[in-house]
Parts: C-alpha cells; structure tokens; sequence
C-alpha cells in the first residue's frame, strides 16, 4: 500500500513538474503528441564539429592497404604499408652454373576498396632504410596510461615516420578489380634481386636467417602514386620470389628454381595514413584539434585512416532533465543522415558506422556498447537505404539505455558522442561519413525520445 502511495505520490510531482515548465522551443527542443500512449520529441539542438584523434595503432592487424583518393568535403587521403620480408629459413645453395632471372613482390588482393575503382591504379615500391620498430606512447598525465582507447603499447601508428629510398624499386599500374580478388606480380629491381642473389651464392650470412636479412634489408614500403581508390591486401599473402635458373642434369633446358621471402616479424607491418586538407573545408585541421560546422562550410566529417570523427553535443539535456525524468523515458534513437552532396561522389559500399564516448574511466574515444548487452558488443548501425535503388538513407542507434544513465550522472551529462567508422575499419581502413550541420527542416540529424506523460 505504501508503494503504490508512493507512486502516485510521484506521478502527481511530474504532472506538476511538466505543467509548470516553459515553452519547450525555448529549451531547443519541441514536444509532438504521438498517441494516447506517450510522447516524443525529435528537434533537440545538436551542435557537430569535426575532430582528429592524436594517434592510432595499425600494426599487427594482418591487413595492408594502400592508395589514395580525393573527394572536395575532406580532400586527398594517401595510404600506405611497411612491412618486412625474409628467406624464412635456411636457403638451399644454387649450383655453381646458376644464374638470376627476376624479382617479384606478389600480392594477392583482400576484396577491401574504397573509392572509384574504375581509374587505374599505379603502385609504388620503396626499399625501407629506417629500422621498423613499435614505440610507447608517453602519457598524458605523468604516471598514467595514456588516455585513448586507439593507443596500443607498444605499436606503430597511422602516423608512424619511415625513411625509404627515393627511387622505387618497383613500380604496378592495373586496373582494379576487388571483386575478383586477384594476386598482382610486381617487378621488382633486377639490380637489387642480383645483389640478394649474388649474396646467397657466396654463401653471406645476411641471407642465413630473418634477423640477419631484417638488419641488412630493412623492409618495403607500398604506396600509391596515381588513381582514386584505396585497396587492401592480407598481409600473410605478401610474398617476394627470387627466380633463378640453373643447367639440366639431362642437357636440356635450365631448370627455374626460386627463393621466397613472405612477410616476417607481422606485429611491424603497419599502415600510415596521411590526410591533406588544403583547399578543403578542413584545410587547417591539426592533430586534437577541432573544426565546428560554422567554419566548415556546414558539414562535418569522420575518416578512417587519417583519424577524424563527427563529434556531436547535445546542449540542452539539463534542459531536457527538467521537463523529462529519466524514468519515464521509453525509447531514444540517433538519426543520421549523410549530407546528400558527398554520397554520390564514388559508388557504395557505405561503410558501417559506430558511437564513440568518453568511457566512465575516462578513456577517449571507447565504442558505445549495444544497450542492455552483457557481452559489451560494440554498436554499430549499417547504412539503411530510403528505398532499395536510391543513393540517399540514414543511419540509426538505439541509445535508450545511454541517454538514462547520461541524465542520471550529473558529471557526465554534457560529454559529448564521437561518430565514425566502427573500430576495425577505423584502424585499418579508408572509409568516410560526411554529414551536414543539423538542419531542422530536413532532422537531418535528429535524436527521438519517446517517453510517457501522466495525463
């Protein structure tokens, strides 16, 4: 009996709490009859910015890409691979008689790409002369951990410095064809594969193992130097083969023969990514740094590779506290749509997309987890077209359970939401999410709340 006093007792306060507060306009917010059943509101003010986290680890993930596409929202992005090669283990002797024939990285490709596969591409090979190595980051706050959840130690990052050779010691221009997921042959220097042939010969002890060949060669980078697209490739699939020839016991034609040298050391393959702004509505863009939709005109962007994120502020909650409590809040759902002018600048695949926050240990940038999900997975939304042959859509997230405990948490009501690419493809990929500033004419961007109201 208490209970139910108690609950009356409450339903009564909110009636008042809601009939007493000011226009819901001059809150940012507006509130809509649905049904008899409750009410929604969907124009809360969201302010976007586009933002760039310092750092993130991609070494060790087993994907390479490589290319480089340009798009007028976030200009030119460039990719590129480093890894290391070796004989893998003891090489067999070649006969005295034998001769060098060619040099070849081959590369079987992954079915990743992003971009207009329709131009051709044109691959560059470059002979690595820095030591790859992976490095801790120093901490934000002496003696802590530094404080984002793309930071590994110890690792190479996106924007990992490698010295290489000018000159390429190889050079592909092919037209792509991800679907079909060929192995592309790459000449590689018929000077430098005589060297290694030459030393093998003469039995040096820098073709004797891994370690030896890694410190006297000390890798390859892979890189782009023409077209619009980005491609992957499995790393474990890289592989460079020394032919050679040597006389027929017969007398008949020399016998082909071949050294292979595939990927070594994988936790050092890594991909850097290099994001050039000028000209763009990000031109200007630092690393931590933060450019809002007032200066960019109108749009925001998130990037994988180059690390930016859609950073979205809702400020008006404590506003919205007041007329809502959070226990009578049924349903919340973020609506996204791409700004309509960037979706057509190359075909589709739409990569999905996930929520990043300021975790409760004050780690930046952890992926929202799926409500109401013990396993911690990630939430992610694919992209949901508004019909099944049109180019335009939307994205949307289930955030009941994180906008209840966000009110909830007085510390925490005003942190803001990060939007990009899901983690995996954020890492290690090229992708991009270009969005308009909130336009509530179009709730291009919009956040649902369905609650119940006492009548």
């Amino acid at each position: 009996m208490k209970k139910k006093f108690n609950y009356l007792f409450y339903c009564l306060g909110a009636v008042l709490l809601l009939s007493s507060c000011e226009d819901p306009n001059e809150l940012g917010l507006a509130l809509v009859e649905d049904n008899v059943s409750g009410t929604f509101t969907d124009t809360l003010t969201i302010n976007l910015s586009t933002v760039m986290v310092d750092s993130i680890a991609t070494s060790g993930t087993g994907n390479m890409v490589a290319g480089q596409y340009t798009t007028p929202q976030s200009g030119t992005l460039h990719a590129a691979s480093y890894f290391q090669v070796g004989p893998g283990g003891s090489l067999a002797a070649p006969a005295a008689e034998a001769t060098y024939d060619s040099l070849k990285l081959f590369l079987p490709t992954s079915g990743y790409y992003y971009g207009d596969t329709t131009q051709a591409v044109t691959l560059s090979i470059h002979e690595v002369t820095s030591t790859l190595s992976t490095r801790a980051l120093p901490p934000t706050i002496p003696n802590e951990d530094p404080n984002s959840y793309f930071y590994q130690n110890p690792a190479l990052y996106n924007k990992t410095n490698v010295a290489v050779k000018p000159e390429p010691i190889g050079t592909h221009t092919f037209a792509p064809r991800p679907v079909r997921k060929d192995t592309l042959a790459i000449d590689l220097s018929d000077e430098l594969g005589q060297q290694w042939f030459d030393l093998q010969k003469a039995g040096d002890e820098k073709l004797k193992d891994n370690a030896n060949f890694a410190a006297y060669f000390k890798g390859l980078g892979l890189t782009a130097t023409s077209g619009n697209a980005v491609l992957g490739f499995p790393a474990a699939g890289a592989v460079v083969t020394l032919y050679y020839s040597e006389p027929s016991a017969s007398g008949g034609a020399r016998t082909v023969k071949m050294y292979t040298f595939p990927l070594i050391n994988p936790s050092l393959q890594f991909n850097k990514f290099e994001g050039d702004f000028t000209g763009s509505p990000l031109d200007g863009l630092q690393e931590s740094g933060e450019l809002p939709t007032s200066i960019t005109n109108d749009i925001s962007v998130a990037q994988a590779g180059t690390g930016l994120m859609i950073k979205l502020e809702i400020p008006y909650l404590e506003k919205l506290k007041e007329k809502v409590k959070p226990e009578f809040i049924n349903k919340v759902t973020l609506v996204v749509e791409p700004f309509r002018g960037a979706t057509t600048v190359y075909p589709f695949p739409a990569p999905p997309i996930g929520l990043y926050e300021t975790g409760m240990s004050g780690l930046l940038y952890s992926p929202l987890v799926t409500e109401y999900n013990p396993d911690g997975l990630p939430l992610a939304s694919n992209f949901i077209k508004s019909s099944e042959t049109a180019t335009d859509g939307r994205y949307e997230f289930s955030i009941t359970e994180f906008l209840i405990n966000k009110l909830k948490n007085d510390y925490r009501t005003n942190l803001p939401l990060y939007l990009a690419p899901t983690a995996s493809e954020f890492k290690n990929g090229a992708s991009r999410l270009v969005v308009g500033a909130q336009n509530k004419d179009i709730k291009n961007v919009r956040l649902r709340i369905y609650y119940t109201t006492i009548q």
